[in-house]
């Protein structure tokens, strides 16, 4: 029998626990290789991959490169353990260390090979219905078909070097000298949870000094960069899972001293839970880390996609705003405004038009705007000033302007009567804008730009006139600066699709993980159980009580992190409640709620096939 040979036999015996492993393998490269198919397909080109939307796709790639390595990692981890048994079977019968690490070794590899060739030919394959639905999402007509080359080979060179890297990594836990220990793994007890108030404490008052510069000192924060979120970020994780494994002792502790102990099954359910109290919570850890990333994924990425309209108009209140300065020769100014006229009469009929004007100073970047101009613009209520008094209405939005400046500009002091917050003209263009009296308006010696906007209803719809109008009429500079919140809608409505198809790429990925460790888990603790349960059974435990602990241990797998992940998300929802829109604590709600419900269908078809395998 060649070497080959047994390392195809090994697998064929133990088939149940590779396919699982495949598939879970499978399923990590195949969301890559979607991801990749999005990422170098040739409408992508038009992308900076310097812009902050070029740096998302290709960090958000690197994520799930990464996550797919320390997941696959985990996995051989978990298979290894599984085989343990067997494993010491080979080295006891005479095998040699190096000779089990390169059977484990070509095993993981021709596992590898047909997990990436698979995910790569039902990608092909359903990369057109695939492609179809990007489309959708991204309202994208130029979204089509295409050959996928590049993403074929970046996905098999990079999951290849993954795999060999990672098949190299695992097989250095395979020792000699622990045959006997991996031979009675399956009978071995897992150590107790013991009760550590000093670390507990230590952990919270740690992370609670980081998060503090957040409210006190951000100048700390700014100072140290990407190092203090770092240690933020590990601090808070060895937090979290201090405070769980000390919380599930405790519960322990409370359940064994209640009168209700005693009672039916709960001294069995308790013992387990103590017996497992360990390996519970590492895996209740890591689904509670993952569903934390999970909501943030859908939290933040996907409910961006709801504020598009709402903040294009806060930054460009027009349809279509076209300023004439100095230099722009009044013929071309007139030619471009009836062109803009023309063209809208003969597509949508009725708009309205606004007329207006302002003096600058450039060196300043300072706007001052008459009275009656300011009340000629159609995105604000008209305002009365006397003869003394002035307004104050910002250039650049979420920023508060110098309301002073003004002063140095006119002999007599003026009287401030207000701030405008909202935008009169697109953000940016001036630092500030001063409205002022008629009068004193005339006697400003500064260049005057003219001003015209046009507010069309139902803009949102208006793509192709945008195109229309700014292929003949665009910024020329010194000469006439043209904006249009319809073209910056559809763009950062573009960006904000993408954004949405990258959360629900990385979302899915991640929920997929949490329900593959809690797979492997169940997977790898099943003999233990068997055994376990089978001896119960013959003392006199009938098949109900047992399904009574089995559905209450799962209960507590599958909940628990999913209540624990609840809860982080919505702290930190809370302590920073007043930079959130409603339509991020909608979309968090919403998403909270699709995955409880997924989470509850998983929890009844786990249990029955959980209880199935336990007793066949």
């Amino acid at each position: 029998m060649s070497f080959n040979h047994i390392v195809i036999q090994n697998i064929l015996r133990d088939k149940w626990t590779y396919i699982s492993y495949f598939l879970s393998s499978v399923f990590s490269i195949l969301v890559f290789f979607f991801f990749l198919i999005t990422a170098f397909h040739p409408m992508m080109d038009a992308i900076d991959p310097h812009s902050s939307l070029g740096i998302t796709m290709i960090l958000c790639s690197i994520i799930i490169y990464t996550f797919s390595f320390v997941f696959i990692i985990y996995s051989m981890l978990a298979f290894l353990k599984k085989k343990t048994k067997s494993l010491g079977v080979f080295i006891i019968s005479g095998a040699s260390t190096k000779q089990v690490q390169k059977m484990v070794f070509r095993e993981n590899m021709l596992i590898a090979i047909a997990a990436i060739i698979t995910a790569i030919v039902v990608g092909v394959i359903v990369s057109p219905l695939f492609l179809m639905v990007v489309k959708n999402v991204l309202e994208a007509d130029s979204f089509g078909m295409y050959v996928p080359v590049q993403a074929i080979a970046m996905t098999f060179i990079l999951f290849s070097v993954l795999f060999l890297i990672v098949s190299k990594i695992t097989t250095r836990f395979i020792k000699k000298e622990k045959a006997v220990r991996l031979l009675k793994a399956d009978v071995t007890q897992e150590k107790l949870i013991l009760p550590t108030p000093w670390r507990l404490l230590l952990s919270i008052l740690v992370s609670a000094a980081l998060l503090l510069p957040f409210k006190f000192s951000p100048d700390i924060i700014d100072s140290l960069g990407i190092v203090y979120f770092i240690i933020l970020f590990i601090s808070l994780l060895m937090t979290i899972y201090i405070v769980l494994t000390q919380g599930i002792w405790f519960t322990i502790r409370i359940l064994q001293k209640s009168s209700a102990y005693y009672r039916k099954t709960n001294m069995l359910f308790v013992s387990n839970l103590q017996a497992k109290g360990n390996s519970h919570a590492h895996v209740i850890y890591l689904l509670s880390i993952l569903l934390v990333a999970v909501f943030v994924t859908t939290s933040v990425l996907y409910s961006s996609y709801y504020n598009v309209k709402e903040n294009t108009e806060a930054v460009y209140p027009y349809s279509f705003q076209y300023i004439s300065l100095p230099d722009n020769p009044l013929e071309k100014e007139q030619q471009d405004i009836e062109f803009m006229e023309t063209t809208l009469e003969q597509t949508v009929g009725n708009f309205d038009a606004y007329q207006s004007a302002f003096k600058t100073d450039e060196d300043r970047r300072i706007g001052f705007m008459s009275n009656a101009n300011f009340n000629a613009l159609g995105t604000h209520q008209a305002i009365t000033l006397n003869d003394n008094e002035y307004y104050v209405v910002a250039g650049n939005e979420g920023i508060i302007p110098n309301t002073d400046a003004i002063q140095d500009y006119v002999d007599d002091t003026l009287q401030y009567v207000g701030l405008e917050e909202r935008m009169i003209l697109s953000t940016g263009f001036r630092a500030v804008y001063y409205i002022i009296p008629d009068a004193i308006y005339e006697a400003i010696n500064y260049p005057e730009y003219h001003v015209f906007a046009y507010e069309l209803e139902d803009w949102t719809e208006k793509r192709d006139l945008a195109e229309k109008i700014e292929s003949q009429i665009m910024t020329e500079p010194g000469e006439s600066y043209v904006a249009s919140k319809i073209s910056l809608y559809a763009d950062e409505l573009f960006v904000k699709r993408i954004l949405f198809f990258i959360g629900f790429m990385l979302s899915l990925i991640f929920l997929s993980a949490a329900m593959s460790i809690l797979y492997f888990y169940l997977q790898t603790s099943l003999a233990g159980e068997k055994e376990k349960y089978l001896g119960i059974r013959k003392i006199g435990l009938s098949m109900k009580e047992i399904s009574v602990i089995v559905t209450r241990e799962l209960a507590i797998l599958i909940f628990v992190p999913f209540t624990i992940a609840t809860i982080l998300l919505f702290i930190v929802l809370f302590s920073i409640r007043d930079s959130l829109s409603p339509a991020f604590f909608q979309m968090t709600t919403v998403g909270v709620g699709i995955i409880l419900l997924l989470f509850t269908l998983s929890f009844f078809i786990i249990r029955k096939a959980y209880l199935i395998k336990l007793v066949e």
